[in-house]
């Protein structure tokens, strides 16, 4: 009794749609900034309104559905505030070296002393002359 095999897909991470291309995640979003603006459309005085809840709106919807490499930009934003406040340790570890370095000994460089250092030297071909012509070896 031979049960055939099916792969069963892990991690998925696909977020419910309510309708179309909108999520649970963004419709709340939408909907907070809603009734956060109607709630300031009673509280504030018009002027301050008309500035705020623009910005709010347009806060609201990038929160909703921009998205950096994946990631929600409300994970980005919390992520980055969590480590501008947290506390940080920094430490400094000296690596240790996995081969035994040997020192190098290096030649000792002798003193130049005063006077030519170089001396001419006479040719071999001079001395062949000199040989073929007092007819010695």
């Amino acid at each position: 009794m031979n049960m055939e095999r099916y792969p069963i897909p892990q991690f998925i991470e696909a977020e419910g749609k309510i309708a179309f291309f909108i999520s649970f995640r963004q419709f709340f979003y939408l909907v907070g900034a809603g009734i956060v603006c109607f709630m300031m459309y009673f509280i504030l005085p018009p002027f301050l309104f008309w500035i705020l809840a623009p910005v709010l709106i347009v806060v609201m919807v990038m929160l909703a559905f921009v998205s950096i490499n994946g990631v929600p930009l409300l994970n980005i934003i919390l992520g980055s505030v969590g480590f501008a406040m947290g506390n940080k340790n920094y430490t400094w570890k000296k690596k240790e070296s996995p081969y035994p370095f040997k020192p190098i000994q290096r030649s000792h460089i002798k003193k130049i002393e005063e006077g030519p250092v170089l001396q001419a030297q006479r040719s071999q071909l001079r001395k062949m002359h000199t040989q073929l012509e007092t007819k010695s070896k």
